[in-house]
């Protein structure tokens, strides 16, 4: 039990008990120091919010989605308890700028979720008024900004109830077409006061990140600020890429207890944070380093241990996670004391490929079970099947696909016991841990054995130190799957590229004990959500198309009949 029904409920309480004393604070870099630009208070964000609500509520908006278009900083707050004080959905959403697909996936929201209304500040009015302010050849959306301060209704507040719909969390997208997931203000609480048991009060006191508003686990970090009464501090994702010792001074500086972000951010500060950066700085007040949002590499984890060990990064502090926007966030945590790493040949899970496998750690206010996707039957501990959750966190379904609702989100088990939620994620259970694999979707299966694209796309990455990010699929040809891994290269550190595709190739072949096909391309060219995951299916698509430039492929004879033949 939270002891509210509703998040408007949970903010006006703390504002009450804490007014501005605790805050959300907003920083970023500045000549190469740290700067706060701004501090909201739970007592002023109260206030602007439930202004802004009446505003909301008498534009006849309540029960309707509102999209949130802003940038960093402390008005997309206001507006998103704004649409909640006013009944209104909330629809966060990444700025589109001139960046031609953020914009596309504006568009396809504000088709997808029937909004007519967007929300932003007035530096981005004009711009989105031009390029979204007609989504159709009848239908024009209406784009306000909010932070002029004259906005004033007097619309009916109401009492959201605890199943109301609070906003519509649309997924990343890395398989399939982004879906708008309805979480309700129930399905909030429920996993904030899972994360709350689970993180613990003295490491929830102030929590400092970079992860976007619109990502689910930066809002539900947030949101879960609020809930547990404590403070954050919050600085653009952009700041952070391009100086990442901003994160480590934060922590520093305002003496946080937890931070959030999935393995690449952390492999970004390992790899880009500059020594002499490091000076003075102390993060022994750290107490959790939560991981997750995407497959945890050990390899990311001993990094950072090692690059950071001097300035107080304790092992021990590692909270890998597991959780999806379709449960609100968190299913499952690392009890504590450090990851759990089980190398390779140990783990069910393994292809032979595996640098070792992070556990995910025990379920945390939900019910998990590891299921026979076909047979819809449990498995025994030790076994990979797809994973299932039930609980208080799982959201009400696909905004406006009642279809794909009951489909993903109303599973039973063979016996009747559910419902549950099918995750389309991978693993097994051993030793009451969780062990995420991989995605269901995207298993390859090569002479009758399953292959983890994260495995080898992980050991591509470990071939040779111009090699990055990549992304393994499968390609259909004669009687057989064709393993096909495009590799991101760093060019200025590359030796030849018909030598560098070689031992990336021979590499990759001798983990998975198949053949792999090995396309070369520029950093950055694979395609990737908006939380830095890689979207396997597009970059297969695009390949195909021909649409990728290719810098060098080493293809299997067979796999390059088999592209010949989809080209054709």
């Amino acid at each position: 039990m939270t002891g509210y029904t509703n998040l408007v409920r949970c903010l006006r309480d703390r504002a009450e008990r804490y007014g501005d004393g605790r805050w959300f604070a907003y920083v970023t870099s500045r000549g190469g120091e740290l700067v706060e630009t701004d501090r909201l208070g739970y007592a002023r964000l109260d206030e602007r919010a439930r202004a802004l609500g009446t505003w909301i509520a008498g534009e006849g908006s309540a029960g309707r989605p509102v999209l949130l278009l802003y940038p960093a900083g402390p008005e997309f707050l206001c507006a998103f308890f704004g649409c909640l004080y006013a009944g209104a959905i909330a629809v966060p959403a990444p700025l589109p700028g001139t960046d031609a697909h953020a914009l596309e996936r504006a568009e396809g929201m504000i088709a997808d979720c029937g909004g007519r209304m967007v929300l932003t500040d007035a530096a981005n009015l004009p711009g989105l008024r031009e390029r979204l302010g007609r989504s159709g050849p009848d239908e024009r959306v209406r784009c306000v900004a909010t932070d002029g301060g004259d906005l004033r209704g007097s619309g009916r507040l109401p009492d959201a109830a605890p199943s109301d719909v609070a906003y519509l969390q649309y997924t990343s997208g890395s398989t399939g077409r982004p879906r708008g997931v309805a979480i309700s203000h129930g399905n909030v609480l429920a996993n904030c006061a899972a994360i709350g048991s689970w993180v613990g009060a003295p490491a929830a006191r102030t929590a400092a990140g970079w992860l976007p508003h619109f990502h689910d686990m930066g809002l539900v970090g947030m949101l879960h600020t609020l809930f547990a009464g404590g403070d954050l501090v919050c600085a653009p994702p952009v700041a952070f890429l391009a100086r990442p010792a901003l994160w480590l001074e934060m922590i520093d500086r305002y003496r946080a207890g937890t931070t959030v972000a999935p393995d690449s951010g952390y492999e970004w500060l390992a790899r880009r944070c500059r020594d002499e950066k490091l000076a003075g700085l102390d993060v022994s007040c750290l107490r959790r380093a939560v991981i997750g949002a995407e497959p945890v590499r050990p390899s990311t984890l001993e990094a950072v241990e090692r690059r950071f060990a001097a300035i107080g990064w304790d092992r021990r502090v590692w909270a890998p996670a597991y959780g999806l926007a379709e449960a609100t966030l968190l299913v499952a945590g690392s009890p504590g004391g450090g990851p759990v790493v089980r190398r390779p040949g140990t783990d069910p899970g393994s292809a032979g490929t595996s640098a070792g496998i992070v556990a995910a750690g025990r379920p945390v206010g939900a019910r998990v079970r590891v299921v026979d996707p076909r047979t819809r039957v449990p498995l025994d501990d030790g076994r990979v099947g797809e994973i299932w959750v039930a609980g208080d966190g799982v959201a009400l379904g696909y905004h406006g696909d009642a279809e794909a609702t009951e489909r993903t989100f109303r599973t039973r088990l063979r016996d009747g016991e559910g419902p549950y939620l099918r995750t389309g994620d991978l693993g097994y259970v051993e030793d009451g841990l969780l062990h995420v694999t991989g995605r269901l979707k995207e298993v390859v299966i090569v002479n009758g054995r399953n292959l983890y694209p994260h495995d080898l796309e992980e050991a591509g990455r470990r071939a040779h130190p111009a090699a990055g990010a990549g992304a393994a699929f499968a390609v259909a040809g004669g009687d057989r799957e064709h393993v096909v891994l495009v590799q991101e290269v760093d060019r200025r550190r590359a030796e030849p590229l018909d030598a560098l595709a070689r031992s990336v190739r021979h590499a990759v072949s001798a983990a998975a004990g198949v053949p792999v096909s090995v396309v070369l391309v520029r950093r950055n060219a694979i395609a990737r959500t908006t939380s830095g995951k890689v979207r396997r299916h597009r970059t297969r698509r695009r390949w195909l198309d021909g649409r990728l430039t290719v810098l060098h492929a080493d293809l299997e004879p067979d796999a390059g009949l088999a592209v010949s033949a989809v080209r054709s």
